[in-house]
């Protein structure tokens, strides 16, 4: 016959089992975070196109979450091995600070998305208008920049391709609005190139990015509760055990 001993025994190696894979799992997500922050802060601002979001904070909050996630996976793997309460107790502390920040992000972002058309503006407009001022004699970075966005957002100019409008262009636009267009390419035409602007496009992907990001914490918000559930079993089973 099953008794209660038994099930507060495989209630407690259950939860210990999960605890330790999941904050296995949690401390290389926390190695992965700090070499993408530490990425981004060392060599972002050169390789990544700034589109509206600061890559100094981004890569820093990055670094910071990373950090966190480690010690909640110290915490959570070493306190489910040996059942001390001093380390669940820290364990579930620092899991539940990680859950007010997260959810802070996740108002922080609802509330500033609308500012995202303003800010893609304000950060594509400038190398935009430069590079269609100077034609293909503008400055490397407008054009890396300029380059990037139209590839990735796959657009062609701030409005379409009727914004390349310099004469050097002959009728023509950059390159990198036409997907056909071959590495060694400065030009293409303009019948070949994407119909979409930049501006929208941008803007487009930048909200995809926003709404993704809130739907990724918020899973991860629900995840962390439930870690904090398995956590306060095993403190519970190992009350018990010392118990009896």
């Amino acid at each position: 016959m099953v008794t209660m001993d038994d099930c507060t025994k495989c209630l407690q190696s259950f939860s210990k089992v999960i605890l330790i894979l999941i904050n296995t799992l949690a401390l290389i997500a926390g190695i992965a975070l700090i070499v993408v922050g530490g990425w981004a802060l060392a060599v972002g601002k050169e390789k990544l196109p700034d589109l509206g979001v600061p890559i100094t904070p981004a890569g820093t909050c990055l670094v910071v979450l990373g950090v966190l996630l480690m010690l909640v996976g110290c915490f959570g793997c070493f306190g489910a091995i040996t059942g001390r309460h001093q380390l669940i107790n820290i364990y579930l502390m620092v899991l539940g600070v990680i859950i007010i920040l997260e959810i802070a992000v996740i108002i922080f972002v609802f509330v500033n998305k609308a500012k995202v058309s303003t800010s893609i503006k304000a950060a594509i407009s400038d190398p935009f208008d430069d590079f269609n001022k100077d034609g293909l004699d503008a400055s490397e970075s407008d054009k890396n920049f300029v380059n990037t966005v139209q590839v990735v957002a796959k657009c062609c100019g701030i409005k379409g391709p009727a914004f390349w409008t310099n004469a050097g262009f002959a009728g023509q636009v950059p390159a990198s609005c036409c997907e056909s267009a071959s590495e060694d390419d400065e030009l293409c035409a303009a019948s070949d190139a994407y119909n979409d602007g930049c501006l929208q496009n941008s803007e487009e992907l930048v909200k995809k990015a926003l709404i993704a990001m809130i739907v990724a914490v918020a899973v991860l918000v629900v995840f962390e509760i439930i870690c904090m559930i398995l956590a306060w079993c095993t403190r519970v089973g190992a009350d018990y055990e010392q118990q009896k």
